[in-house]
């Protein structure tokens, strides 16, 4: 996103235009079962009154998933070759000859198929997963289907959503981006925040060794993050503002229980393209539960008492 842009859309917005939809190292069926019935490939959209038949589905794995089976064109890709496939398909898009009979297991005219499929399309949606970031290449295969996409803009309306996992999981990114400018890895050392992935991200500081105290909110770091991570963080203070039990609690010394946003109290989610959902409380907490909100305010408040 910080080097090529982000080609984005609503899912209502995708859902009501386009007619064509490439899932790339995804399996929305399993990972999120509401997302193909509820917005882009089933339902009918105002330019798309018959639903799925007015829909082409593209799907990039190199597994035959439950979402392949349904797909017009499944392209089973070689592993880790994700960053070659979209190269090829940029090549073939800006009119260069692929010389190769196969680029990642795939046949050189299924190439030309697809992209022509592409560039015929009124409106493609491109939504990627972990398949793709986490693999051989990884932010730089975003980068070039981020290139892709702008490539594709030139002959139609084209855009591209990650798939994203947890609740909220977007919320953070979302935030830290308007306050700072940078959605994560963010170093306030100096003074002022610094962002370079690699060096000032959470995994990397903890592998390194260099901190020496954790306050983890809302994130389960014991069930995600590598090995060499986790035992670093087993040999550190850790504070945890988590309702639920997890990896991570087992691993903390203080436990702050907020209140469930929602359900408990009221709050502000991010939905995975961006849009904000106002979120209502239901019940009453338990007596001394306190909001997330509330608990990080009062430890602001507490640090500037020491300054």
């Amino acid at each position: 996103m910080q080097d090529s842009g982000y080609p984005v859309a609503t899912l209502a917005e995708a859902t009501h235009r386009a007619d064509l939809v490439i899932y790339w190292a995804c399996n929305p069926i399993h990972a999120h079962p509401r997302h193909m019935t509820r917005y882009p490939v089933f339902p009918r959209g105002f330019f798309r009154e018959r639903g799925r038949k007015d829909r082409t589905l593209i799907v990039v794995d190199p597994r035959k998933t439950d979402t392949a089976k349904i797909a017009d064109i499944h392209l089973q890709i070689e592993q880790h070759k994700d960053y070659e496939l979209i190269s090829a398909l940029r090549a073939a898009l800006n009119g260069l000859t692929i010389e190769a009979d196969k680029v990642a297991g795939i046949p050189t005219e299924v190439i030309y198929q697809v992209v022509d499929t592409c560039k015929s399309a009124q409106y493609g949606a491109l939504f990627f997963g972990m398949g793709i970031t986490m693999t051989r290449g990884k932010h730089r295969n975003i980068d070039n289907a981020i290139r892709l996409v702008i490539d594709l803009n030139r002959y139609t309306k084209f855009i591209l959503t990650p798939m994203r996992g947890h609740y909220n999981v977007n919320g953070f990114n979302q935030v830290a981006s308007w306050i700072t400018g940078y959605s994560y890895a963010i170093d306030f050392s100096r003074g002022y925040p610094v962002y370079n992935p690699g060096e000032t991200s959470t995994i990397n500081l903890l592998k390194r060794g260099e901190v020496d105290a954790m306050l983890n909110i809302a994130a389960d770091a014991g069930a995600h993050f590598p090995q060499k991570a986790i035992e670093h963080i087993a040999k550190i203070p850790l504070i945890c503002i988590e309702p639920h039990k997890t990896p991570t609690t087992e691993l903390a010394n203080i436990i702050l229980p907020p209140a469930l946003a929602g359900i408990e109290c009221d709050g502000i989610a991010y939905r995975m393209d961006g849009v904000p959902i106002e979120l209502k409380k239901i019940i009453e907490p338990p007596e001394g539960v306190l909001p997330d909100r509330e608990i990080i305010e009062r430890l602001i408040k507490k640090v500037k008492e020491y300054l």
